[in-house]
């Protein structure tokens, strides 16, 4: 009886041994089915993607350091609260048996983190799970997403357009009502009898678009003390919202990414009024302007302002806003 009933448990134990690896079988065939193509990103995909990103990657030295200090915090505390658990939790005989000892608590600290990370990876891995079996994988599917983002990009690429054409039509009747006041278009850019650049085009309009600076001195250099902090700051007239890079330049100052025409808007020399005061400002500049005939004005424009550019955007080598020298010739 005894052998006998030995063989009957064997022989169940191999019968569910078996049973569970014709199930295994069967669960990873019908995973393969399912899945097809998409098994090895579910079983590899873990890997793949620090392969991939972390030498894209670049470390935050202030964010680095500040979750060092966190981590720090959090095993000191976390000692400190186990330590007084246990002593209050031990009797007085006990006490000096059961110590709660630095090593517990870097091992807690270490098994709480990789429970953490455990879980995220769970739940990301049952996402990509759902996600490939929804079948939201396959071409057809992926040719319906991509179709659908590529409307949208070109939606809002055409809403990027039409907004730099309006940030451009609003300088151009800014420089056009400039022009109906003092009887010409401001000059690109200007300087001193020295050849030292002072101010752009973008200065004289402001109070014709949105913007103006009364402390600018026009007979002090654009980057030079007090004119250099207002210059340094950047408005979304300047830029294009469909040109990516920085708006700022390495000293600080605002880029533009419109240019004039150095045909229509030339860079002048002035000669400054030595009686004139920095107080003066903006009238006593454009007065100046006015008197002198720096300007072009429409009469001078030949080939007629429908076939001359005055503004134009531009995709590379950007020049501040501010910038005495920022015109370009459209011939080249």
């Amino acid at each position: 009886m005894s052998d006998l009933s030995q063989n009957v448990a064997s022989a169940d134990r191999t019968s569910k041994w078996l049973a569970a690896v014709c199930f295994g079988l069967v669960l990873g065939v019908g995973l393969l089915v399912l899945l097809g193509e998409h098994i090895e990103q579910l079983l590899f995909g873990w890997l793949y993607f620090p392969l991939r990103t972390i030498p894209q990657m670049s470390i935050d030295l202030p964010t680095a350091i500040l979750g060092t200090v966190c981590l720090l915090l959090f095993v000191v505390s976390l000692h400190r609260t186990a330590r007084w658990f246990v002593r209050s939790t031990t009797e007085k005989a006990d006490a000096g048996m059961i110590r709660w000892t630095w090593r517990s608590s870097l091992v807690v600290s270490a098994t709480l983190f990789v429970l953490f990370a455990s879980g995220t990876a769970l739940v990301g891995a049952t996402h990509q799970f759902i996600w490939l079996l929804s079948g939201r994988g396959d071409s057809a599917s992926e040719a319906v997403a991509t179709s659908e983002l590529g409307a949208v990009a070109q939606a809002r690429e055409a809403a990027r357009r039409t907004q730099a054409r309006n940030e451009l039509k609003q300088f151009g009747l800014a420089l056009h009502n400039f022009q109906d006041v003092f009887g010409a278009f401001p000059p690109g850019g200007t300087m001193n009898e020295n050849g030292e650049l002072l101010h752009g085009w973008a200065m004289p309009i402001g109070p014709y678009v949105s913007y103006m600076a009364f402390e600018i001195n026009f007979q002090k250099p654009w980057n030079s003390p007090p004119n250099d902090r207002i210059y340094k700051c950047q408005m979304s007239i300047f830029l294009n919202p469909s040109q990516p890079g920085p708006v700022f330049d390495a000293d600080g100052y605002g880029l533009c990414h419109w240019a004039g025409n150095i045909h229509v808007l030339p860079i002048r020399s002035v000669q400054l009024d030595p009686a004139a005061k920095p107080s003066d400002g903006y009238d006593g500049f454009t007065t100046q302007l006015k008197q002198t005939g720096q300007g072009v004005s429409l009469d001078q424009i030949t080939d007629g302002t429908s076939n001359t550019i005055l503004l134009g955007t531009v995709g590379e080598r950007f020049k501040p806003w501010g910038h005495p020298a920022n015109v370009r010739d459209p011939a080249l």
